[in-house]
C-alpha cells in the first residue's frame, strides 16, 4: 500500500531513489521510514491537512506500533471527523452489501463487516475480516482484512461500479457490474480458499499488471503453494489449521458456499461515513490489530 501510495502522490521519488528492479521488489515495510520523513515534512507545512497524518498514522500501523498510530489517527479524525449516515445511506449500504461465494472448504469464519460510506460520493467501501490468513500466522495480525468497493447512482438505485482487493491489486471488471444490477444490486465475490483474494466475475481474463500473468496462473500458483502447506507451514498456530489443501485445483476454484455481508451489517450496524477507513476502523470499530489497507479504488485521491 506505502508503494503505490508513494508512487500516485509523489510521482518521481521512488524512481529517483530506487534502482528499477527494486521499485517492482521493495516492501511496504522497507518503505515506513520513508512515509514518515516525508509526511511529517508535509503535515509540519500543512498542519490542518489530515492527509498527512494519515500517512504516518499508517506507515506507524504497519511498523506494528499501535498506540502512535491512534494517536495520529485521532488527530486526523480531529480535523476530518465521521459524518451522520442518512436514511438513505443506511439503506443504500444494505442494499449494496456484496455477497461473498466462498469455497466450501473454507477454514477461517468472517469475523466482521465494515461499511464505510464515502463522505460526498455514491460510494461505499465494505471491509471484510477474516479470521486469519493461511499464509500468515507470524504477522500479529488476528485477522485478513479484505475489500470490497460498490459505487452507485442514488437516483436510479444501480451500481455503477464494482472494486475488490485481490493480492495488492485492485480488480474492476464490467462484468462484476452487470452481474450485481441482475442480482438487485448485490455484487458477487468469489473469495479464495484461506487466503481470502477477492475476485469479481470475469476475473479468469484479467492479467497482473507487473508480470502479465494471468490470474488463473496465479490462481494455480496459489493453489501449489497451499496444496504444500503454504508459507510458515510450521508455524505453531498451524497446528490448528488445515494441514494443506485437500482436493484438485478445481476443487479450490469451487465458490459454491455463500455468505450474505449484509445479514452481518444488519445485525452489527457496523457502519460509517468518513473519508478515513483505516482511522475510523482502528478508532471505532475493531478491538483487534488489523492490516492497513486502501480507503477507495482511486486512492489517494478523496
Amino acid at each position: 500500500m506505502l508503494k503505490e501510495l508513494l508512487k500516485k502522490e509523489f510521482p518521481g521519488l521512488l524512481e529517483a531513489i530506487l534502482p528499477q528492479a527494486e521499485q517492482v521488489s521493495v516492501e511496504d515495510e522497507q518503505l515506513i521510514e520513508l512515509t514518515l520523513s516525508v509526511h511529517q515534512l508535509i503535515s509540519r507545512q500543512y498542519p490542518t491537512d489530515p492527509k498527512p497524518l494519515v500517512r504516518m498514522a499508517e506507515a506507524h500501523h504497519l511498523k506494528g506500533d499501535l498506540r502512535t498510530a491512534l494517536h495520529y489517527y485521532r488527530k486526523a479524525l480531529e480535523l476530518d471527523p465521521p459524518r451522520p449516515l442518512t436514511d438513505m445511506e443506511q439503506h443504500h449500504i444494505l442494499r449494496f452489501a456484496p455477497i461473498l461465494q466462498t469455497n466450501r472448504a473454507e477454514c477461517f469464519a468472517l469475523l466482521d463487516v465494515v461499511a464505510v460510506h464515502h463522505p460526498s460520493k455514491p460510494l461505499i467501501g465494505f471491509h471484510l475480516f477474516w479470521e486469519d490468513d493461511y499464509d500468515y500466522p507470524d504477522d500479529f495480525e488476528p485477522c485478513d482484512h479484505e475489500q470490497v468497493w460498490i459505487a452507485y447512482d442514488p437516483l436510479h438505485g444501480a451500481v455503477t461500479g464494482v472494486w475488490s482487493f485481490f493480492h495488492s491489486l485492485i480488480l474492476t471488471t464490467s462484468e462484476a457490474v452487470t452481474e450485481a444490477n441482475e442480482n438487485e444490486g448485490k455484487a458477487v465475490i468469489r473469495v479464495e480458499w484461506g487466503k481470502h483474494g477477492s475476485l469479481l466475475k470475469g476475473w479468469e481474463k484479467v492479467n497482473e499488471p507487473n508480470t502479465g500473468r494471468t490470474l488463473m496462473q496465479v490462481m494455480e500458483k496459489h493453489f501449489h503453494e497451499v496444496s504444500q502447506g503454504g508459507r510458515a507451514k510450521d508455524h505453531p498456530l498451524k497446528r490448528w489449521w488445515p494441514e494443506r489443501f485437500e482436493g484438485t485445483f478445481r476443487d479450490y476454484l469451487d465458490f459454491s458456499r455463500t455468505i450474505d455481508t449484509g445479514l452481518l451489517l444488519a445485525a452489527k450496524r457496523k457502519m460509517c461515513k468518513a473519508a478515513w477507513s483505516n482511522a475510523v476502523l482502528q478508532r471505532d470499530f475493531l478491538p483487534y490489530n488489523f492490516h492497513p489497507k486502501f480507503d477507495w479504488p482511486d486512492a489517494p485521491d478523496i
